[in-house]
């Protein structure tokens, strides 16, 4: 069925054409709502109908399908839409060894998650939220312009590495179907020149060689090879869970360095929800702050760059030290070693809170509809809580515990296997990318084991 719908001439075009359509209602929702009580800011960003979507339905659902089906979020992104019409139209400059480096997508989510979500707090305040969105349109519409082919989606999109390495854990891949078939090909429609800038059935523009693809981190399954393949050799496979993880990985450092930031966001996210957790890991933010006396919106900045980048870069120097002391392999190796050991498990995680956020935003949707700006409905939950009706959500609430607890033991158990799967050059080092899976591991097993059963 997936197989059949991607090579539909215009399906795929026409849901982006739709998402695209979403999008600019969304950002037409968000904007000229705003707040500068943060307080306020907290509930309205549950009010308002289109911060609600974007953040707590959109952005899970992102999460959710690059986990368990890959990157079948870039299948349907409009953004994809938006720069391949400007590139088929601009100057079409190749993009130098700095863009494809990596860096500026690393780059591009460390700025959203530092200075956007930690600081302006665009995902609560609307008005933000819309700004940011056009921001995303008028970035990927320049680049568009300037740079050949899909430059925006293979180099650029700040959560082109996230999809990337959650959809090695999935179950479905591109593939060819004989790679004899493509060996024998004279015409090569699915990489041709000629073709990179047709409307339906372009040649690959993320300059990948379908016949070549050893796991799922760059392709964006835009389902335009299946289209300009004349040879019926492309389609979309079944694979065990996380098989492209039992390969030998090779990750970039721009890979690695998002990985670091990514994992500790998902930490923070989990062990936020449990008081005594949350005061832990905000010690050093906290002393940080205090040393530099920040106030206001740098306060939120000095917490981001403790929490995302100087308590992972400790974390994962400490163990690769530790590990490159045993092993004696090279530093890029070593720091791969460990992502590949904690992937499985910041993946179970961030499925989790993908299903706390949903879920417990379902209260909500009473009101939405009735007063989708918010500003309403917001102060009248700020002067009575109580009339947010929860009881849906607490009948929830053991279920949803033990899902907790599954998730984080399923995380290791993956992690395990997959650590199983590596090839360690070194016994004592393959030891040491046990311990750092278990150690994570504990670290969300314990905060979820006290905040929702004692």
């Amino acid at each position: 069925m997936i197989n059949k719908l991607f090579k539909q001439r215009y399906f795929l075009v026409s849901i982006q054409f739709l998402t695209l359509f979403v999008f600019v209602v969304l950002i037409y929702g968000a904007i000229g709502i705003s707040t500068d009580d943060p307080d306020f800011a907290k509930i309205l960003r549950n009010t308002n109908l289109a911060n609600l979507i974007v953040w707590s339905y959109w952005w899970p659902f992102i999460i959710v399908t690059a986990i368990l089906f890959g990157r079948f979020w870039c299948t349907i992104c409009p953004m994809e839409l938006v720069t391949s019409f400007f590139s088929k139209i601009g100057f079409r400059k190749k993009p130098g060894k700095v863009l494809k480096s990596g860096w500026l997508i690393t780059l591009f989510y460390a700025l959203i998650l530092i200075v956007g979500i930690h600081t302006l707090a665009i995902h609560r305040i609307p008005q933000y939220m819309a700004i940011y969105m056009l921001m995303l349109f008028v970035i990927a519409s320049v680049i568009g312009l300037i740079y050949e082919k899909r430059t925006f989606c293979t180099h650029i999109c700040p959560i082109g590495h996230l999809l990337g390495l959650y959809a090695m854990l999935s179950s479905k891949k591109l593939r060819v179907i004989d790679k004899n078939v493509c060996a024998s090909c004279k015409t090569k429609d699915c990489i041709s020149k000629s073709k990179h800038y047709n409307f339906v059935g372009r040649s690959c523009t993320s300059e990948l060689y379908p016949a070549e693809l050893e796991d799922n981190r760059s392709c964006i399954l835009c389902g335009q090879c299946h289209k300009s393949c004349t040879k019926d050799n492309i389609a979309i496979q079944k694979q065990r869970l996380a098989a492209d993880l039992f390969s030998d990985i090779h990750l970039s450092w721009a890979e690695i360095s998002f990985f670091m930031m990514l994992s500790s966001f998902v930490i923070y996210e989990i062990l936020s929800e449990w008081l005594v957790s949350k005061a832990l890991i905000m010690a050093l933010p906290n002393i940080m702050n205090q040393i530099l006396q920040t106030t206001g919106a740098l306060h939120g900045t000095v917490k981001a760059v403790s929490l995302f980048i100087l308590t992972p870069l400790v974390f994962y120097g400490f163990f690769a030290l530790l590990k490159k002391w045993l092993s004696k392999e090279n530093w890029k190796t070593v720091f791969t070693q460990l992502v590949v050991a904690i992937l499985p498990i910041t993946a179970s995680m961030h499925l989790l809170k993908a299903l706390l956020k949903t879920t417990s935003r379902i209260p909500y949707w009473d009101y939405v509809f009735n007063d989708p700006k918010g500003v309403e409905t917001a102060q009248k939950i700020t002067e009575n809580a109580d009339v947010l009706d929860k009881n849906f959500i607490h009948s929830l609430s053991p279920f949803i515990s033990a899902l907790a607890i599954i998730f984080s033991i399923g995380g290791l158990l993956l992690s395990q296997w997959v650590i199983q799967k590596q090839n360690y050059k070194n016994t004592n080092s393959k030891y040491v990318s046990i311990l750092v899976s278990v150690i994570y591991a504990g670290l969300f097993f314990v905060t979820l084991l006290a905040w929702r059963y004692f």
